[in-house]
């Protein structure tokens, strides 16, 4: 997935709160899918990308807490 498809995915599904399971894993999808290039890069010394997935990885960690709660029906 190119990486202006999937920022413009995430800043989509960003405008609401996901209703439903389903939606929930789509977006952790989304976010995982968009740090593969922020690996790489890092992986070869770019601190820039190493700061943008450390970011995005805090960004996930809430986003699982998110998903978590309202699976619980919390």
């Amino acid at each position: 997935m190119s990486e202006e498809l999937v920022t413009e995915e995430i800043e989509k599904t960003e405008l609401q709160d996901p209703e439903t399971l389903t939606e929930y894993y789509s977006r952790l999808r989304i976010m995982v899918e968009s740090m593969e290039s922020d690996v790489l890069k890092s992986e070869k010394g770019n601190k820039a990308a190493g700061t943008r997935l450390r970011k995005n990885l805090r960004l996930l960690k809430k986003t699982s807490a998110d998903f978590v709660r309202f699976s619980l029906g919390k």
